[in-house]
């Protein structure tokens, strides 16, 4: 049965401030008659029709205003709502607020609305989770892998993996109940190549997720090297403005700074960090320390080379470091034919650039050569789904854990109730997904990172 929540909410979904319009929402069983008692107007409140008239309340007229009413179940969280669309002033915002509290309505909490859309089966909890990374998107990327979920695809995805999943489960239980009877028994090989190409299909969506993750939050970039190799001249020339002091003297970035940059599709998060070296500055090896630690969590490191000056050989940097690096030869415009034949053996087989980020030469094909890389990732992937957050990917590799033990106790031939229950724990994981198993606690705390009025 679906959840009825016992009160109707009132919310502001529009951002709070000054502006053309501001649209405020009520859901619940006594939103239509609440607002009859706020809105005046020659026309009844009628399903999906909008209706101009006057906002009041005690004390008169507060603004002209539309009002649409939705009938349950056909409105976005499958109670009765009203829109009521007025003048984008905070204050008269507030005052129809009051009035709406006045007459029994109460303020919405963060999400609630789209909580109670999916608590009354509007929507799956990934549709719902699709809505508020929407809300948030910078970038197209980011746009278009919300909208998935927003859409369904990717619960349909899932409710796929799930229907086969089911199936084998199924067949497993049929084992059971006739276990000695003289009837046909599905051949094991085939049953384990069902739930191989399920484990398969599962892999592809957990590996998807470190693309997925760069897509919704964007490409992260700390800008390292040695000081005085022009970091902040190229973080600047990136930025296309003055963000950060350049100096010849060594040592002047002491902490990271990081500024968001779109280009084309994509967002790069770019950040100065510390030059590396030896120092006796405290502060200044503090800041040292964080970058190596923000290298860890790099998805492109660019690490900057001054190419005027005399290299003995590669950086040392670990290899789990060096194949997600990207170097820079800095200052291309002061190296001479020698030095520069000298740099292309010693970076010959890694992927390097060369570039004058005080003149702006060559900074656009470093952008450029970062996107290139990921799109090179996200074409990797083909027609798989690629998710974006953090419980999609635990609730797969919970998934994908209790398959595997259901194909080695194939293989083993174990008992099939043994079978049966490895089964169960995978479709546990995929419910957990489209919100089918998940406690109160835990919805709070999805529906807890949305904006109120939605």
């Amino acid at each position: 049965m679906a959840w009825r929540p016992p009160s109707t909410i009132v919310a502001l979904s529009t951002p709070r401030g000054y502006g053309g319009l501001a649209v405020i929402r009520l859901s619940g069983p006594d939103a239509r008659s609440i607002t009859k008692k706020i809105f005046r107007s020659r026309q009844p409140l009628s399903h999906r029709k909008a209706v101009i008239g006057e906002l009041i309340d005690r004390n008169g007229f507060i603004d002209t205003a539309i009002s649409t009413f939705f009938a349950a179940p056909d409105s976005y969280t499958g109670e009765d709502l009203v829109e009521i669309s007025l003048h984008g002033n905070p204050y008269l915002c507030d005052l129809v607020i009051d009035a709406c509290n006045e007459f029994g309505a109460h303020l919405a909490g963060p999400g609630e609305f789209t909580q109670r859309a999916f608590l009354n089966g509007k929507m799956d909890l990934s549709q719902a989770e699709g809505v508020a990374d929407l809300i948030y998107s910078s970038s197209r990327a980011a746009q278009k892998i919300s909208a998935n979920l927003l859409k369904g695809s990717f619960g349909r995805e899932i409710k796929r993996l799930k229907s086969q999943l089911v199936e084998a489960l199924s067949i497993i239980e049929l084992e059971m109940d006739f276990m000695d009877e003289e009837i046909d028994h599905t051949p094991l090989e085939k049953l384990q190549n069902k739930i191989a190409a399920i484990i398969k299909k599962t892999d592809g969506l957990i590996k998807s997720y470190e693309v997925g993750k760069i897509l919704r939050e964007g490409i992260f970039c700390p800008i390292i090297g040695p000081p005085n190799s022009g970091k902040s001249s190229l973080f600047n020339a990136f930025l296309q403005e003055e963000r950060v002091i350049v100096s010849p003297r060594p040592g002047t970035t002491r902490d990271y700074i990081e500024e968001v940059v779109r280009i084309g599709n994509y967002q790069i998060r770019f950040m100065d960090t510390a030059g590396l070296r030896k120092s006796t500055d405290e502060i200044e090896s503090r800041g040292i320390q964080k970058t190596r630690v923000l290298m860890l969590s790099a998805n492109t490191i660019l690490y900057v080379i001054d190419s005027s000056k005399p290299l003995k050989g590669l950086p040392d940097l670990p290899s789990h470091l060096l194949k997600k690096t990207l170097f820079i030869l800095n200052k291309s415009d002061l190296t001479d034919s020698k030095n520069l034949r000298r740099l292309n053996e010693i970076f010959g087989k890694y992927p390097h650039l060369s570039c004058s980020a005080l003149k702006n030469e060559g900074v656009h094909r470093i952008a450029k050569t970062i996107i290139e890389q990921l799109e090179a990732k996200i074409h990797n992937f083909g027609d798989t789904h690629i998710i974006s957050r953090q419980r999609h990917k635990n609730a797969l590799i919970s998934t994908k854990k209790f398959l595997k033990l259901a194909w080695r106790n194939l293989h083993n031939k174990s008992a099939p109730e043994i079978i049966a229950i490895d089964l169960r724990e995978a479709l546990g994981g995929l419910d957990i997904i489209l919100g089918k198993t998940e406690n109160e606690d835990i919805l709070n705390h999805i529906f807890s990172h949305f904006c109120i009025g939605k």
